[in-house]
């Protein structure tokens, strides 16, 4: 069976998380999938990428039977015109729906290696307070935060390093505040922290 979790961020959030089991049957993508989803899950040439798409088109229909998505410009659009975002690293597939729009998920395994790229998505003041005890998971969560923001503006050319902001948190915080800041606007997201095992997820939605 597979291991399913529903996370509640609040009662406009609709979140859905898939833990994949190894060698687990999730769904048929012949028969299950729509025809273009059919023909995105043959493009994938990785087991484990293909077990992750298909782990979140299922987690789509445990929410209704019937949605489908699309992608315009890479972004995935639901056939009832709610808002979803998407996420998977590894063995975790998750899916964020909502009739409000600025929102966003993402989820990522925790590894040593963010933090050799740590410069690349922080500014200054962020790397300074994520220093010290925790620092990996820290920068995890980060990432993430910025991650689901990006997600949820829906726009190219963004700066992580520059143009997402998040207010300090530390190892006990359960939500947080992100911004994004350009020449031209200003957007307040409001972030949900979640640490399961060794995977750090996070929920944006705008304020």
């Amino acid at each position: 069976m597979p291991l399913l979790n529903d996370l509640v961020p609040n009662e406009f959030l609709l979140c859905k998380l898939w833990r994949i089991e190894a060698g687990e049957y999730i769904m048929d993508p012949k028969n299950e999938l729509s025809l273009n989803d059919y023909q995105l899950f043959l493009k994938k040439k990785v087991k484990q990428l293909k077990s992750q798409f298909l782990a979140s088109r299922k987690l789509i229909t445990l929410v209704d039977s019937d949605l489908k998505v699309t992608y315009k410009e890479g972004i995935p659009l639901l056939s009832d015109n709610r808002n979803i975002s998407i996420s998977h690293s590894e063995n975790i597939a998750t899916i964020l729906i909502s009739e409000n729009k600025g929102i966003g998920i993402d989820v990522e395994r925790i590894n040593n290696k963010v933090n050799s790229i740590k410069s690349k998505f922080l500014n200054e003041k962020e790397m300074h307070y994520l220093r010290g005890y925790g620092e990996t998971r820290n920068l995890t969560r980060a990432w993430t935060a910025k991650e689901s923001i990006y997600k949820a503006l829906r726009m190219p050319r963004v700066i992580f390093s520059e143009n997402i902001l998040i207010e300090e948190f530390n190892n006990e915080s359960k939500t947080g505040i992100g911004k994004f800041i350009s020449s031209n606007q200003e957007r307040t997201f409001k972030l949900y922290f979640y640490d399961l095992d060794d995977y750090c997820l996070t929920i944006s939605e705008e304020v």
